[in-house]
């Protein structure tokens, strides 16, 4: 027993010794090496987190645009009395904005005549507008009257249509409804229409973002639309079938 508590004594006679001794430059560099591997694990998983989530907010911000694009047509559509693909030779006043690209009218929608509009309204391509917040390469533009909190066309001066007189000046005029429209369109995008139906789906080089083709009866119409993809965000696209309502 006296063997075992004098070495019980001799190991344990200098314990603060022991906790003094500190680290040896090789357990630091070790312990440094660690904490950076660990450090620049954590940052990169950071910044790739960081940019999908910038992506998927970027790509919900296009559908949605894309949604609100497809609604307010929709609406209009579904009030107009025929859909069109060209301007009737009757219509006047159709005054486009210009730039380098040629414009490329998609639909025309020709009024009910309750709505006491006398021309037609026009959605087509073009580029976007100098100096302004819309971005490319194309545009989709709306020529027609611009519309009242209430959801009637306005005749420009704050009047709504329904309450003037027929006959009355109306004014209209282009307005941008959605940009970032693609001007090149994959050869494996959806787009097809019934043999009937009054379109042809252009060469693969031919095809940009905006398309609608129409039923014989100028009653319905199929639209696409498609987003141009950014560099961190893919490309979106919507389409829908839309049917007219008046007579």
């Amino acid at each position: 027993m006296k063997f075992i508590t004098r070495a019980i004594d001799r190991n344990n006679s200098h314990p603060q010794q022991m906790f003094q001794r500190g680290f040896t430059l090789v357990e630091l560099l070790v312990a440094l090496v660690i904490t950076g591997i660990v450090i620049s694990l954590t940052g990169t998983g950071l910044y790739a987190l960081m940019n999908a989530n910038q992506r998927s907010q970027i790509e919900t911000t296009d559908r949605l645009e894309l949604e609100q694009a497809l609604a307010f047509m929709t609406d209009e559509i579904k009030m107009s009395q025929q859909v069109m693909t060209n301007i009737p030779s009757d219509a006047t006043g159709f005054n486009p904005v210009s730039g380098d690209t040629p414009i490329q009218i998609i639909l025309v929608l020709k009024p009910a005549p309750s709505s006491k509009l006398t021309k037609p309204i026009i959605y087509y391509l073009a580029d976007p507008p100098n100096r302004s917040v819309w971005l490319g390469p194309r545009v989709i533009y709306r020529w027609g009257p611009t519309l009242l909190q209430n959801g009637n066309y306005s005749d420009g001066d704050g009047n709504d249509v329904a309450r003037i007189s027929t006959g009355s000046l109306i004014e209209y005029s282009n307005e941008v409804l959605v940009d970032r429209i693609s001007d090149r369109v994959t050869a494996s995008a959806n787009i097809a229409c019934e043999s009937s139906y009054n379109y042809a789906v252009p060469a693969v080089t031919a095809r940009k973002g905006f398309y609608a083709c129409i039923a014989p009866a100028k009653k319905s119409v199929k639209i696409w639309m498609y987003k141009q993809p950014n560099s961190s965000a893919k490309s979106q696209s919507i389409n829908a079938l839309i049917v007219t309502r008046s007579n």
